[in-house]
């Protein structure tokens, strides 16, 4: 990916893109869920609700609209069930013919570990403490129903039962071996009776890990330094044990297991073992270098496809919704954490930039994904939350966006 270059005409075009971005996120994609007197931010606008698997948007949106982006995270806190699995989703409109529930827990869904988000959107606005604490025994809880429900095999790694667990739609490494939707009964408990379960997830596992680690810092912070040392110990047995059984040094990637070995699917879900730190800089160097700096891998013509394009399973066609090819927002903005973290400030530039020049060519269609090779958006409802988050971000970049005052502006008119 090359640093982007863009003209004045095209600056001035993107800081108007975003000004319409914060206003759809705040008048469309905020919404009132049933239970919860506070609005909410969904997913996109036609989405029925507000996913676990896209809590990091609050971490974006907590800059000009706190009081939703905490919201959110009441959402989930109150959600919890009793043996602490958090929903995967909230419905908008409980007892509708898709969610008759109001709170759901078909499967886990989940990529951003809830309590580092929740404890970064709580520092943007200003919580107090009785929150953080309430963030880290949900966390506790959320983390040994890992431990109960999802464990059959006893490696410690996270076991993926259903397609939806990791949000990775369509894709051949969750569908392969005729890998249900949802869990059985619609419920995130419960194993499918396949030969090829269970699967050991590297990048469940790698969010698993990422939550201890949040863990462990929360706990120092509350003083809870013998629980905090506990955690630290918990997630590098995890890390050990992903690297243990996740990785083939031959091929230099991650993998899941299942019972006859590793499944080899080159998907983007590699992305979040660096999302949550599991590799180190030197091992991050030569994964990134192999993988996302070649073409013939995650660097095509639009960034980061969501299966290497040499991958034998990449799906060609790229239909819409396919996380076996098309490049994606969710991923990108995701990318927005790790890439500067691990020194790659420009890259992760170079791929604001790519999204910014495709949302000045269609005019703001604010869309979920796009064709790695043809560079186009694929069809979806628009006003996809990601998306428009990645406008704002990109205009700040590269336009002096000022989203915090275009809010104030925004509710005053």
């Amino acid at each position: 990916m090359n640093h982007p270059e863009f003209s004045a005409a095209e600056r001035e075009a993107l800081v108007s893109l975003a000004v319409i971005a914060v206003e759809t996120l705040l008048k469309r994609n905020i919404c009132k869920i049933a239970f919860h007197p506070v609005p909410v931010l969904l997913a996109g606008a036609s989405y029925p609700g507000v996913w676990l698997e896209h809590n990091q948007d609050n971490i974006f949106l907590a800059e000009f609209a706190p009081e939703n982006a905490w919201a959110t995270q009441e959402i989930f806190l109150k959600g919890q069930r009793e043996d602490g699995l958090l929903p995967f989703c909230v419905p908008r409109d409980p007892g509708s013919e898709f969610f008759r529930d109001p709170v759901v827990y078909w499967q886990v869904q989940t990529v951003f570990p809830f309590v580092r988000c929740a404890v970064t959107v709580a520092d943007r606005c200003g919580r107090p403490e009785e929150d953080y604490r309430r963030v880290y025994e949900a966390g506790c809880r959320y983390d040994r129903w890992f431990g109960r429900c999802r464990n059959r095999a006893g490696t410690g790694l996270v076991e993926m039962y259903c397609e939806y667990d990791t949000g990775h739609d369509n894709s051949p490494r969750v569908t392969d071996g005729g890998i249900p939707h949802s869990c059985p009964g619609n419920e995130a408990s419960n194993m499918p009776d396949l030969p090829c379960m269970p699967i050991l997830s590297a990048d469940l596992s790698a969010t698993r890990y990422g939550g201890r680690i949040a863990l462990a810092e929360l706990a120092g912070r509350l003083g809870l330094d013998a629980e905090a040392a506990r955690w630290r110990e918990e997630a590098a047995e995890l890390r050990a044990g992903i690297q243990r059984w996740c990785y083939d040094p031959k091929t230099d990637f991650y993998y899941d297991r299942d019972r006859e070995g590793w499944r080899r699917y080159r998907s983007e879900h590699i992305t979040r073992l660096f999302l949550n730190h599991v590799v180190d800089q030197e091992e991050f160097d030569h994964i990134y270098h192999r993988y996302f700096e070649s073409p013939d891998e995650f660097d095509t013509p639009f960034p980061f496809p969501s299966m290497a394009a040499s991958d034998p399973s990449f799906v060609r066609e790229c239909p819409s919704n396919c996380w076996g090819a098309n490049s994606q927002a969710l991923t990108a903005l995701r990318a927005l954490f790790w890439l500067p973290e691990y020194g790659r400030a420009d890259e992760c530039d170079a791929l604001l930039g790519v999204w910014a020049k495709l949302f000045i060519a269609t005019g703001g269609e604010f869309c979920q994904e796009v064709n790695p090779f043809a560079r186009q958006p694929l069809p979806s409802a628009g006003n996809y939350t990601p998306a428009m988050l990645l406008c704002i971000e990109a205009a700040k970049r590269f336009g002096d966006f000022d989203p915090v005052s275009t809010a104030r502006r925004i509710r005053r008119a």
